[in-house]
């Protein structure tokens, strides 16, 4: 009698909980680490710093007295990647307008009902504001945000650095004056940041530790828990040997064990890059990846969840194959193996992806405003990195847990058409979820039972 006969249904089950339980074995940190704490801990005091320092070298009195004090902070490129303002970079759009940030302060009477006049001159040509956004009737202390195009009415780029300086003229009738008052701040161009203000020596090994821990406690959880059951549909359907299994399933076990061990560095090295070459991309180009993300990320998800739907339906085709009677063909298992590492790894990124996509907001936000990682292509990808392999090492432990239990091995040689047909199932569905953008739907289902918020 063949060995799968004689396992009992009850004692697979419970082999199979084990290994799910290894490779979710991650969320110990959700449960036992306060992420969000841990992001606003590391390196804070010198974040700070930093963002002061790069506000105060950005910003210009245009007055100051005891009676009024008047303020403009160029909102220039490095004003958004080191200043805690990335809420506001989807909409204000540094990439395409010149953003001013203007503070009022007034101590004898009220300020003027309405927010000031502002023109902007660049050489000899005077530019008006698109955006002039700001409270009103306010008594003592107003912020306003005034945007102008980087593009004339021609549509053609404004060359600020060929004019030398930008000066921003202010006017309103302040102190009761009857007629308006105009002040003036002036910034040379080309401007960039000396070389002290961009200096990340505090972002430490340790602190990208630390940031990765955070990462992987608090703002990936939800894509993470999705990854596991993908992990286990690729597992089920990649690992097997299609066709029907002639004699002693016993004789398939050791190609499944290792085939196993292969699908399952092949599942890590996909999401493994793919983040980390996130994390650079996040890193290179500071928050303007935040501003990539708004625009594409439902072009990215839908295409990684086609991806994803394909390779699912490659599974199910698989799983009609006959290769379980041709084993001693060398040529056509390794034919086979190399097709089945190549899926995985495409599935492992293309989830990964749209995983990305979905989140991308949440990473970059982490990233820029805990870490100040901008212009640092390497300490972007360092953090993910950490963060993925807190995510890779589960999951290699629970392969190799899976590899070294008979029951499962044979059960896997036995039932190679159906376990490709459910694995299938499995592939397409999360294809489909990033497809029809439902991939917070299915977090929100499961975190009530796992007792996250």
């Amino acid at each position: 009698m063949d060995a799968i006969a004689r396992i009992n249904p009850l004692k697979l089950g419970a082999l199979l909980f084990v290994g799910l339980v290894i490779a979710s074995s991650w969320l110990v940190m959700p449960y036992f680490v306060q992420g969000q704490q841990m992001l606003r801990n590391v390196g804070d005091d010198s974040r700070l710093i930093k963002a002061g320092n790069v506000a105060q070298y950005l910003t210009r009195r245009l007055i100051y007295t005891q009676d009024l004090e008047i303020t403009a902070t160029l909102a220039s490129d490095e004003y958004f990647q080191y200043v805690d303002r990335a809420t506001i970079v989807g909409n204000l759009r540094p990439d395409r307008n010149l953003i001013f940030f203007v503070a009022e302060t007034i101590h004898r009477g009220d300020l003027p009902s309405t927010v000031p006049t502002v023109t902007l001159r660049v050489g000899e040509e005077i530019y008006y504001p698109t955006i002039s956004d700001g409270p009103s009737l306010v008594e003592h202390h107003r912020v306003s945000v005034f945007s102008f195009s980087k593009r004339d009415e021609n549509g053609e780029l404004i060359d600020f650095d060929a004019a030398g300086r930008l000066r921003l003229y202010l006017s309103n009738p302040y102190l009761g004056s009857p007629r308006e008052m105009t002040f003036v701040g002036s910034w040379d161009t080309p401007y960039a940041l000396p070389e002290e203000l961009k200096s990340r020596a505090d972002i430490t090994p340790v602190a990208m530790l630390a940031l990765g821990a955070g990462l992987l406690s608090s703002v990936l959880t939800p894509c993470l828990l999705q990854l596991v059951v993908v992990f286990g549909g690729v597992i089920a359907g990649f690992t097997t040997v299609p066709g029907q299994t002639t004699g002693d399933a016993r004789a398939l076990t050791p190609v499944i064990r290792r085939k196993i061990l292969q699908i399952a560095v092949a599942f890590v090295l996909g999401f493994t890059l793919l983040y980390a070459l996130a994390g650079a991309l996040i890193g290179a180009v500071g928050h303007q990846a935040q501003l990539l993300f708004s625009e594409y990320s439902r072009v990215v998800a839908v295409v990684s969840g086609v991806i994803v739907i394909l390779l699912g339906l490659w599974v199910g085709f698989r799983g009609t194959r006959e290769f379980a009677c041709r084993i001693p063909d060398r040529a056509a298992m390794h034919s086979l193996s190399n097709r089945d590492l190549a899926g995985t790894l495409l599935a492992s990124m293309g989830y990964a992806l749209g995983c990305t996509a979905c989140f991308g907001g949440a990473i970059v936000a982490t990233l820029i405003v805990y870490v100040g990682a901008i212009g640092s292509a390497t300490i972007g990808a360092g953090i993910m990195l950490t963060f993925a392999i807190g995510v890779a090492i589960p999951f290699l432990l629970s392969a190799y847990y899976i590899s070294r239990v008979d029951s499962i091995l044979t059960f896997l040689a036995r039932n190679s058409k159906p376990l490709s047909y459910a694995s299938m199932a499995i592939i397409v569905t999360f294809g489909l979820i990033l497809v029809t953008d439902n991939f917070h739907t299915v977090s929100d289902m499961i975190y009530p039972y796992l007792g996250l918020s």
